[in-house]
């Protein structure tokens, strides 16, 4: 077999992989949307505003702590 059927093979698999991989990232999207009420990008942005939310209230703990310690 020469190199251009070995990586024209190799490329063709690759093919094959990355639509089985399109294919169940659709049904992962699909189920998560019927489980859940929410697709898979809908549920990035609301871990990541939860995420913010609490640094934010970190943030916050933490100036209140300061504040308290500084006046005793």
């Amino acid at each position: 077999m020469s190199k251009s059927n070995k990586l024209s093979d190799l490329v063709e698999e690759l093919q094959e992989e990355n639509e089985k991989l399109q294919s169940l990232k659709k049904l992962f999207d699909q189920a998560c949307k019927k489980e859940f009420g929410y697709n898979v990008a809908k549920i990035h942005q609301m871990i990541s505003a939860q995420e913010k939310f609490e640094a934010k209230k970190a943030a916050q703990q933490g100036q209140r702590n300061q504040l308290e310690h500084s006046e005793n």
